[in-house]
């Protein structure tokens, strides 16, 4: 065979490939069963859109919140003598 030939061969191969596969059935069914009732399906769209709203709020606060925690960091930081996670095992290996 010349060159030419098995070039249209492997095209021609191709294409039925491509469109088998596009024949095949949908791996991603959706999983979600249907709603009972009008009732179950609002309350689950307000749950969802409540869940939402927690969690634009906490990308809407761009500081920090758990100060203090920060403030122990920096007092061990800057006075490990002073630092109340020291204080508590000194004081247990006394209590020993």
């Amino acid at each position: 065979m010349n060159k030419k030939l098995e070039w249209y061969i492997i095209i021609l191969l191709v294409i039925v490939l491509i469109g088998l596969s596009s024949c095949s059935p949908n791996p991603h069914v959706d999983k979600q069963p249907p709603h009972e009732n009008a009732e179950e399906m609002t309350e689950q769209i307000t749950k969802d859109m409540e869940a939402m709203d927690r969690e634009k709020e906490q990308a809407d606060n761009p500081g920090a919140t758990n100060f203090e925690g920060i403030a122990h960091a920096l007092a061990c930081m800057f006075a490990p003598t002073e630092c109340p996670a020291n204080k508590s095992k000194e004081e247990k290996k006394t209590d020993r």
